[in-house]
């Protein structure tokens, strides 16, 4: 019996010193592959980048793009692009996850009297949302985070932010000219 307990000492050690050793490998790994902390740098490091996933969705879902943006899950580069399209009066939400290229069709909703409206000014306007996210882009190199179509103090202008060096860039652009309307930065939050 004795020598048993003798040799289940050093089998006790070299199993805890093992399971340390694990649990020390498997935290050192989760420090080097730590989750983006904002939603700018995970959109940026998806392979998927916001034109790849408006050209899947429009590919699932024929019609007119009104709005898009990037969704960051938990913190992690599991993102998603969160786009609505118009089609036969409908609004039809769309998600294109932002590395495996993946479609999704969500929710399907009526367009009511006002969301109506704003859809035929949107058809009226001179540039379309891709257009204008590329004259926004073009403006100020960046990672495009959202961007849709909306009337601005009466005025039909697609709003686009952009993130480019920890700060998040709102470009108002005048649907009808191409013009530039306004400009502004904020901090990108680490809680975006």
């Amino acid at each position: 019996m004795k020598k048993l307990s003798t040799l289940s000492k050093p089998l006790v050690m070299a199993l805890s010193m093992a399971s340390i050793s694990v649990v020390t490998v498997a935290v050192s790994q989760a420090a080097t592959t730590k989750a983006p902390s904002s939603e700018q740098q995970a959109a940026s490091q998806s392979k998927i980048d916001l034109e790849q996933a408006l050209l899947l969705a429009n590919k699932a879902v024929k019609g007119d793009i009104v709005s898009v943006g990037y969704d960051q899950e938990d913190r992690t580069v599991n993102g998603n692009y969160e786009i609505k399209i118009i089609t036969n009066n409908n609004e039809q939400e769309v998600k294109v996850h932002a590395n495996t290229g993946k479609v999704t069709k969500e929710e399907v909703e009526r367009l009511d009297k006002e969301d109506m409206a704003e859809y035929k000014s949107m058809k009226q306007a001179k540039l379309t949302l891709t257009q204008a996210i590329s004259k926004a882009n073009q403006t100020l190199k960046g990672t495009v985070l959202e961007a849709e179509f909306e009337t601005d103090f009466g005025k039909p202008v697609y709003k686009v932010e952009i993130g480019k060096d920890n700060q998040v860039y709102k470009i108002v652009i005048d649907s009808t000219t191409g013009n530039i309307i306004r400009s502004q930065a904020r901090a990108a939050d680490s809680d975006d």
